[in-house]
């Protein structure tokens, strides 16, 4: 189970414990009744599952981001758009392209805009390495070609390129969270280095 999951869990274990006692024996009043009565006991379970799950949500969506948070969880807020430059071991050819990056605590998404295809990313995870405190984002991608490069893959022409899947691994470092390196290789037997740069708010090219 992906780390950021088995955190997550955790959390709502324990907030799950500590909401209903706080709810059920602290707040609430049962002036009449022993609190173990059935119906309360069912009443605070029902405003304690209320009060997690609204707890989760806004943490899944929206706590995570303060920076302090995010550096103690090993999980950056990488969201937003990036200009990249790569380098691939075929023929050494050097590319520009786009990333967009999306994320919750849960789920980050990577898309990304290249000449001749898209790609998009699955099983993206942040992986912490305690012994020198550094911090990487690893996800595989399916890599999609436009359809005249694919056609072309199809025909056995000069350029086509067809589906292939990879992996991305980028260094992260907290110090200055709009410039990334990294590498990555794919199943067409390639690899490759990676320099991004994150597009200020106002300058993403639509992409």
């Amino acid at each position: 189970m992906q780390k950021n999951y088995k955190t997550f869990l955790g959390w709502i274990v324990w907030a799950s414990i500590i909401i209903f006692l706080v709810i059920h024996f602290a707040i609430r009043s049962y002036p009449n009744r022993s609190p173990w009565e059935l119906e309360s006991l069912a009443g605070d379970i029902g405003y304690t599952v209320t009060g997690v799950g609204l707890l989760a949500l806004l943490f899944n969506h929206l706590l995570w981001r303060i920076p302090f948070i995010g550096r103690k969880l090993h999980t950056p807020n990488l969201s937003g758009s990036w200009k990249g430059h790569g380098k691939s071991s075929f023929n050494n050819t050097e590319y520009d392209f786009t990333l967009k990056i999306t994320q919750t605590f849960l789920e980050p998404h990577v898309h990304g805009y290249f000449e001749k295809s898209q790609s998009h990313s699955f099983n993206g995870v942040f992986v912490h390495n305690d012994t020198i405190d550094q911090t990487v984002f690893v996800y595989s991608y399916q890599n999609d070609p436009k359809l005249e490069y694919r056609n072309k893959a199809e025909k056995g022409e000069k350029g086509g390129l067809n589906i292939h899947y990879g992996t991305t691994k980028l260094d992260i470092d907290y110090e200055d969270l709009t410039k990334i390196a990294g590498t990555y290789w794919n199943d067409r037997n390639c690899t490759g280095e990676w320099t991004l740069e994150k597009i200020k708010k106002g300058k993403e090219d639509g992409k």
